[in-house]
C-alpha cells in the first residue's frame, strides 16, 4: 500500500472515500491484532478499487499498510517520480513460475516478520478466463498456494499470525442473474475493471464493509493434529469464503432469476400440474388453455423485485417517512441478521399502519440487508402502485382461495421462496389493528410456510415476531372514524393524492423491536418427517401444530411492543373516572405504570427513559398533538382530553395494556381481600378466559405473580391481615386506578354474556 497518493488518487478518494470510516470498535480489533503479529486480511476477489479503498481507511485510521497483495500491482497509485523509480527498477521478463516462486517466499517471509498484507482467493481477470481456462485454474492452485506458505511460517513464528476475512458491498438490494459471462459475479474470475468501476460510480454512497471474525492460524492448526499445512490452508480458505458467502447471502439474497424463469418453475411443479389437470376435467377445457390461467395467475401474485426501483423508492420513499416521523428506532435487528446468514426468516411484525411495511423493507434496504418479500392483500395493487410494489419485492394474495388451481400456484410460489432463500414478511393479523390490541393469528400464510419448509429440503426456518409502536399513527383519524361507524374506503390513487395534507404534519417516533425468533425445527422436533408425509391421518396434529405456532408468534409480538409516552399517558387519563388530572398527579399515575412496566423487564423508548420523574417532555408530545389539553386553576394545571379524543386514547392506551392486565386484575380482587391462593388461581383463570384478547404469555405472568405482591407490599398498598391480604387506606385509590385500566374489557365481556 501506499503512504501517500498522487495527485489523481488523492482527489479521487477525498471525493469518493470521506463519507466512509470503519467503525471505533473495528479498528480498536484490528489494532489489537497488529500488535500481537501477523494480521492477513483475505478477500474474494482482486480488485484495485476495494484496495485502493482499504488503503485510504488504514492510513486515515492509522492502521498498519498492507505490504503485499497478490494478483495487482499498486505502484501507479504512489506520487509519480516515486512510481517512475519502481517501474524503472522492476525486473522484466521473469517466468511466470519463478514470479510464484518469488510470491510465495514473500508470503512466508511476511509472515515471520509480523507484518499485514493482503490474499486474494480469486485474481484470474475476464481476459484470462476469456484465454484459457486452465490458465485460471492455474493461478487459483497458485493462490492456495500463498495461505499454505502463511500456515507454514505461522507454526514456526514468534508472534501470533490472524486471518481477517473482509467483505465489501458496493451496492444495496439484490443481486440479479447475468446473463453475459457473469461479469461481476464469475465463478473462476474475479470482476472486470470496467464492471467494478462502473458499479462504483453509480452506488458508492451504497458502500459498506463487514469485517469478519479473526482465525488464530495457530491455534487453529494445533487442533488439526498431523494434517499437512495445504490441508489446513484449505480448510482455513473454506472458512473465510463461508463467512464470506454468509454475509453476501444477508446483503444480496438469493440471486433474482429472471421472472419467466420463476413461472416456468412454479408451474411445471408438481402439486400445480395437478390442479391444472383437474381444472382441464372440471372446465372441459384444453390443457393449454388450463396452463395459460395458472400463468396468468402467477403473474397476478408474483413479486418482481429489482435492485433500481428498490433505490429509487429508498430515495423517494424515505423522503416522506424523514418528513412524516422525527426518527425511526431500532432494536434486536443484529440478533435476527445472524440468524439469516444460516437459514430464510420470515418476518412477522405487528399491524398498526399502512407505513409497517415500508418502514421494514427501509430498515433492511438502509441497512445493507435483504429487502425482504411482502405477502399483500390485492387491494395493496391499485392503480400504478401495484407495478411499484411489486419492484420493491411485493406478492398479492386473493382474500379469498376457492379456486384450487389459484391456490395451487400460490403455495407453490411460496415454496419456491422458501426453498431459494429468500426472506419473507407477511402480517399475522391479516389487516391492520383498529383497537390498538393486537388481533388473533390468521393461519393462511403460516400454515402455508410450515408445509413449504417440510417440503424444502432447509435445515430450519425462523420466525422473526416485530412489534412496530408509533407515538402517533398516521391513520389515527380514520381508525376512530371506523371504529364510530364509519365506512371503511377502499385504497385508491385519489386516495393517496389525498393523503398529501399529512405530509405537512409530524407523528413523532417509531420504534422497531424485533423479537426473540422461533426455530420451526425446534418446534417441530421429531413430528417434521410425520408431517412432512402425504398420510391423511397426521392433518388435525398438523393443524393443531399451526394454530399453537401463529399463538406463540402473536404472544411474542406482544411482548416485543415498546412501551411509549402516547401509551402510558393514554393509561394515565383513562385509569381514571374523571377527564382531568393536576400535573403532579399525572406525573405520578405515569410513574406508577413505569414501574410495573420496569417490573416487567418491558423495554422503553429512550426519550421515556430520560423523561422518568416529572414527564415534561412526554406532557409537552401530548400537547403537542392535541391528545392532551391544559388549563390553569388556582391549585395547579389540570391536564384533560376532549371526549372526542377518548377513542384515541382507547387505540394507544390498548397497546400496552397486556402488560397492565396481570397487576389490573389483582388490584379489582385485592379491593375486597383475598389470601395468596385465591389470588393466584383468579388471576390463571382470568388469563385463561381473556388469553385470546390479550395474548400474554400466561406462564410468565404467573412467574411474575409473587413479584406484583411484593410490589404493592413496597410501596404500601397492601397488608396482611390473618391469611388475607387487602389494600391499605392509601393504596385504595392507587389499586382503584390501576383496575379501572381494565373495566372496559370487563364490561365488554359482561354485556356479550347477557
Amino acid at each position: 500500500m501506499a503512504g501517500r497518493f498522487n495527485l489523481v488518487f488523492r482527489y479521487f478518494a477525498h471525493r469518493f472515500f470521506r463519507h466512509f470510516d470503519l467503525d471505533d470498535a473495528t479498528v480498536e480489533r484490528l489494532r489489537g491484532l497488529e500488535k500481537r503479529g501477523t494480521v492477513v486480511y483475505v478477500m474474494r476477489y482482486a480488485s484495485r478499487l476495494d484496495y485502493f479503498l482499504f488503503n485510504t481507511l488504514f492510513l486515515r485510521e492509522g492502521l498498519r499498510l498492507s505490504r503485499f497483495a497478490n494478483g495487482i500491482r499498486f505502484y501507479y497509485y504512489r506520487p509519480w517520480l516515486e512510481a517512475l523509480r519502481i517501474v524503472w527498477r522492476r525486473p522484466r521478463g521473469v517466468p511466470q513460475d519463478v514470479e510464484l516462486v518469488r510470491t510465495r517466499e514473500y508470503a512466508r517471509e511476511l509472515t515471520r516478520e509480523g507484518a499485514s498484507f493482503f490474499l486474494f482467493f480469486r485474481t484470474a481477470s475476464l481476459r484470462t478466463q476469456l484465454r484459457t481456462r486452465r490458465r485460471a485454474l492455474e493461478e487459483g492452485k497458485s493462490e492456495r498456494d500463498l495461505l499454505s506458505e502463511v500456515v507454514r511460517a505461522a507454526q514456526i513464528s514468534d508472534g501470533d499470525v490472524h486471518v481477517v476475512p473482509l467483505a465489501l458491498f458496493w451496492h444495496k438490494g439484490p443481486r440479479a442473474r447475468r446473463r453475459f459471462l457473469n461479469l461481476s459475479y464469475g465463478a473462476l474470475t474475479r470482476p472486470s475493471d470496467l464492471a467494478k468501476v462502473t458499479s462504483f460510480l453509480t452506488t458508492y454512497r451504497g458502500l459498506h464493509v463487514k469485517v469478519g471474525e479473526p482465525i488464530d492460524v495457530k491455534a487453529f492448526a494445533a487442533t488439526r493434529g498431523g494434517d499437512s499445512p495445504d490441508a489446513i490452508s484449505r480448510l482455513l480458505r473454506r472458512m473465510a469464503l463461508t463467512y464470506l458467502y454468509r454475509e453476501e447471502k444477508v446483503v444480496e439474497g438469493p440471486v433474482l432469476q429472471p421472472r419467466h424463469r420463476v413461472q416456468d418453475l412454479v408451474t411445471r411443479a408438481a402439486p400445480v400440474r395437478a390442479a391444472i389437470a383437474e381444472r382441464v376435467r372440471e372446465k372441459g377445457i384444453t390443457r393449454e388453455r388450463a396452463r395459460l390461467q395458472a400463468e396468468k395467475m402467477f403473474r397476478e401474485i408474483a413479486a418482481n423485485m429489482n435492485s433500481t426501483f428498490l433505490a429509487m423508492l429508498s430515495l423517494v420513499v424515505g423522503g416522506i417517512q424523514n418528513r412524516l416521523f422525527a426518527g425511526v428506532e431500532v432494536a434486536g435487528l443484529e440478533k435476527v441478521t445472524q440468524y439469516a446468514k444460516r437459514h430464510p426468516i420470515v418476518l412477522v411484525p405487528s399491524h398498526r399502519s399502512y407505513f409497517d411495511f415500508i418502514i421494514i423493507s427501509l430498515l433492511f434496504y438502509d441497512r445493507h440487508l435483504m429487502p425482504p418479500h411482502i405477502a399483500a392483500r390485492e387491494n395493496m395493487a391499485f392503480g400504478p402502485f401495484g407495478f411499484i410494489w411489486r419492484r420493491a419485492g411485493a406478492f398479492f394474495l386473493r382474500r379469498s382461495f376457492d379456486d384450487p388451481l389459484y391456490k395451487a400456484v400460490f403455495r407453490t410460489y411460496v415454496s419456491y421462496l422458501i426453498k431459494e432463500g429468500f426472506t419473507q414478511e407477511f402480517f399475522i393479523e391479516g389487516g391492520r389493528s383498529r383497537t390498538g390490541k393486537t388481533l388473533p393469528p390468521r393461519l393462511g400464510m403460516l400454515s402455508w410456510n410450515v408445509e413449504a419448509f417440510l417440503g424444502s429440503g432447509q435445515r430450519d426456518l425462523f420466525f422473526v415476531p416485530i412489534a412496530i409502536t408509533y407515538e402517533r399513527l398516521v391513520e389515527e383519524g380514520s381508525l376512530v372514524g371506523e371504529l364510530e361507524g364509519a365506512e371503511k374506503r377502499d385504497e385508491s390513487l385519489l386516495g393517496l393524492v389525498r393523503a398529501r395534507r399529512f405530509l405537512r404534519r409530524r407523528f413523532g417516533s417509531v420504534f422497531v423491536n424485533f423479537g426473540e425468533p422461533i426455530s420451526l425445527a425446534d418446534a417441530l422436533g421429531d413430528r417434521r418427517e410425520r408431517f412432512a408425509s402425504d398420510e391423511a391421518g397426521f392433518e388435525s396434529e398438523r393443524r393443531a401444530f399451526v394454530e399453537e405456532m401463529g399463538r406463540r408468534i402473536v404472544e411474542r409480538i406482544n411482548w416485543a411492543v415498546v412501551a411509549n409516552a402516547t401509551a402510558l399517558a393514554s393509561c394515565a387519563l383513562l385509569g381514571e373516572r374523571r377527564r382531568g388530572l393536576f400535573r403532579e398527579e399525572f406525573a405520578a399515575r405515569m410513574q406508577q405504570i413505569v414501574d410495573l412496566l420496569v417490573l416487567q423487564d418491558v423495554r422503553l423508548t429512550p426519550e421515556l427513559s430520560r423523561d422518568v420523574g416529572d414527564f415534561s417532555e412526554s406532557i409537552g408530545s401530548m400537547l403537542r398533538m392535541d391528545l392532551l389539553r391544559s388549563a390553569d386553576d388556582t391549585r395547579g394545571e389540570i391536564l384533560y382530553f376532549d371526549p372526542g379524543k377518548r377513542r384515541a386514547l382507547d387505540i394507544y392506551r390498548n397497546g400496552v395494556l397486556h402488560f397492565l392486565a396481570a397487576p389490573s386484575f389483582l388490584a379489582r380482587r385485592l379491593e375486597a381481600g383475598a389470601s395468596e391462593s385465591e389470588l393466584h388461581a383468579d388471576l390463571s383463570r382470568w388469563l385463561d378466559i381473556l388469553g385470546r384478547e390479550l395474548f400474554v404469555q400466561k406462564a410468565q405472568v404467573l412467574a411474575g405473580f409473587r413479584a406484583f405482591l411484593d410490589h404493592f407490599r413496597s410501596e404500601g398498598w397492601i397488608e396482611a391481615q390473618g391469611d388475607r391480604l387487602v389494600a391499605t387506606e392509601r393504596g385504595l385509590p392507587e389499586l382503584r386506578f390501576l383496575a379501572e385500566l381494565t373495566r372496559p374489557l370487563f364490561e365488554a365481556y359482561f354485556a356479550l354474556c347477557q
